[in-house]
């Protein structure tokens, strides 16, 4: 990767796209589920990335990702260019303590959630060999972690069934021209209902060669133009002409160095 790649990549908001995701992946249970996000600890010196709240500590969330939930649910969000360590989760399970002493938290209530997109194999090492937890698959892509007074699961968001979380599998850098079709079905779908500017921005930024490449194949006439027009909805295809501008004005002023060579050889 180059380091324009590496730039365009740190640029990326992956983080409000994972909330976007959450949201959407519990988008029939709106009335059940509430969130805080970027929740302050200690006079807002750190914060907490969000908190999946149950008004209702009943209520049942039938997805794979919220069967650990009990009432108050800390979730930690690494994206594609972070890893989870083993001191980062520890600095998490810190703060969870903390939002459990500051809020009055009943430790029961409590869960805390890590989702990745990369294995983490020296904290799962470290968790069984080190802090004698239990670390089980309970569906794929889904750890539950036992042992330690508050219940933790990580999850890896690459090998998530493609049944119910998709939202979550798409958080990366390997969108197929399948899932370029089902993301551009869903805004269809859900957009008078859910804001998902902020999950397409991340994701398109992050797959734009894919889409430019699928933009390119032939008989993808209609995808072409019913994607440029979620793309001008998002405001990317102001981004992508400018793109395309520089590049022209680019290939235009080599062009032209080529040009006066050529003369001054003459």
């Amino acid at each position: 990767m180059t380091d324009k790649e590496n730039k365009n990549s740190k640029d990326i908001q992956w983080h409000p796209a994972f909330v976007v995701a959450l949201q959407a992946l519990f988008i029939d249970y709106r009335d059940v589920l509430e969130y805080k996000l970027e929740h302050p600890l200690i006079s807002g010196s750190m914060s907490i990335d969000i908190v999946v709240i149950k008004k209702r500590p009943d209520a049942v969330v039938k997805r794979q990702i919220a069967e650990i939930f009990r009432r108050d649910n800390i979730m930690e969000y690494k994206s594609p260019t972070d890893s989870l360590s083993v001191n980062e989760f520890h600095k998490s399970f810190a703060r969870a303590h903390l939002y459990k002493a500051l809020d009055d938290i009943k430790v029961d209530d409590l869960t805390l959630s890590f989702v990745v997109v990369s294995y983490p194999r020296e904290l799962f090492r470290h968790l069984r060999e080190t802090l004698g937890y239990e670390v089980e698959e309970k569906h794929p892509g889904v750890f539950w972690v036992t042992g330690s007074i508050i219940p933790v699961q990580i999850i890896d968001i690459r090998k998530l069934s493609d049944d119910e979380n998709l939202w979550l599998r798409n958080l990366n850098r390997n969108l197929t021209e399948k899932n370029l079709l089902w993301a551009h079905g869903m805004k269809k779908k859900h957009g008078s209902r859910l804001d998902m500017n902020a999950w397409m921005q991340a994701v398109f930024a992050a797959n734009y060669k894919a889409i430019k490449e699928i933009f390119s194949k032939e008989g993808n006439s209609m995808l072409t133009a019913g994607m440029r027009r979620t793309l001008e909805e998002i405001g990317l295809g102001e981004v992508w002409r400018q793109q395309g501008e520089l590049k022209g004005r680019q290939e235009g002023r080599l062009e032209g160095r080529q040009e006066g060579k050529l003369e001054a050889a003459q």
